[in-house]
């Protein structure tokens, strides 16, 4: 017989979202993964962020029993915002096209989500595949205990490549702001933005290790310098934003971001590393640049408003 616990978590109404943009091959990888975590009531769902070959991932999602959602204008942010409204889930799981995850991933992130009313977010551990061995670790979080996070939290709190969330949460926040992350007008950090707009909602967040999943880390070092950039650039944008919302959160992240940054940068010189160095010598850079371009760009509810 189940448990009550295994039976609450197979009785709750479950979306998960898959945004994606011309991976087909990675994306088949990725839907095989989640479908083999869902149960039979729970929804998937691929939005397509303006995939020049469409016809080639709508036969993947086809095959995975997913449905679609088409985006014409590119942008991780809109393709998330377009995936969790298409569904009627009560709890949004989302992950990436190049992430896998474990058999349980689906039941952990629930489990974790709805063990509280004030939580508003909970991420997982995201690893590198087996036998890879990055250079430097993007979307990924090693950590191996549970945590608890609020406004005083501060660091890598996890990543969209893992997340599960309340829909009444998203609905309250607005969603995902669209001019952050991949695609967007600031590139990066919109988890961390989703999850600063939690924390002034009075939520809290959760870390749960047993969530698990595998990030490919397939980005060669030019690759990697333009994503450190693009990070420190979002990151501007996201202290920009905080300066209006909540200012004592602002200056903790950034005393945090240039305190880590700076502590990193020291060790990668001693190695001897230099695309990495050069890495983090561009992503401090570009957080005050970020910033300024982002400060006189108006915030409406929390999100900075579309461009015309």
């Amino acid at each position: 017989c189940q448990s009550a616990a295994v039976r609450d978590r197979a009785s709750v109404a479950v979306t998960v979202v898959v945004p994606t943009r011309d991976r087909p091959a990675q994306l088949s990888s990725c839907l095989a993964s989640v479908r083999a975590a869902l149960h039979d009531a729970d929804e998937l769902v691929v939005t397509d962020s303006a995939s020049l070959d469409a016809a080639a991932v709508a036969e993947v999602a086809r095959a995975a029993g997913a449905k679609l959602v088409r985006c014409e204008r590119p942008g991780v942010g809109r393709a998330r915002n377009a995936g969790w409204r298409a569904g009627t889930g009560d709890v949004v799981l989302f992950t990436d096209d190049d992430v896998v995850v474990d058999a349980g991933w689906r039941d952990a992130l629930v489990a974790a989500v709805t063990s509280g009313d004030d939580i508003g977010f909970v991420t997982g551990r995201v690893m590198p595949p087996a036998g890879e061995q990055p250079s430097r670790d993007v979307a990924i979080k090693r950590d191996e205990m549970p945590e608890r996070y609020d406004a005083r939290s501060v660091g890598n709190l996890g990543h969209g490549a893992s997340l599960g969330i309340r829909r009444e949460v998203l609905e309250q926040l607005g969603g995902w702001d669209e001019s952050m992350g991949t695609g967007g007008r600031f590139g990066a950090a919109p988890e961390h933005d989703l999850f600063d707009r939690c924390f002034a909602a009075g939520l809290t967040g959760r870390f749960e290790p047993t969530a698990l999943a595998w990030h490919a880390q397939w980005r060669g070092p030019r690759r990697l310098l333009l994503l450190d950039a693009r990070y420190g650039y979002g990151t501007g944008a996201r202290i920009a934003k905080l300066l209006r919302l909540d200012r004592r959160r602002a200056r903790l992240i950034l005393a945090d971001y240039y305190r880590g940054g700076l502590r990193e940068l020291g060790r990668e010189l001693r190695a001897a590393h230099g695309y990495p160095a050069i890495g983090t010598v561009l992503r401090l850079l570009a957080v005050p640049i970020g910033l300024l371009r982002a400060i006189v760009v108006p915030v409406d509810d929390g999100h900075y408003r579309d461009r015309p």
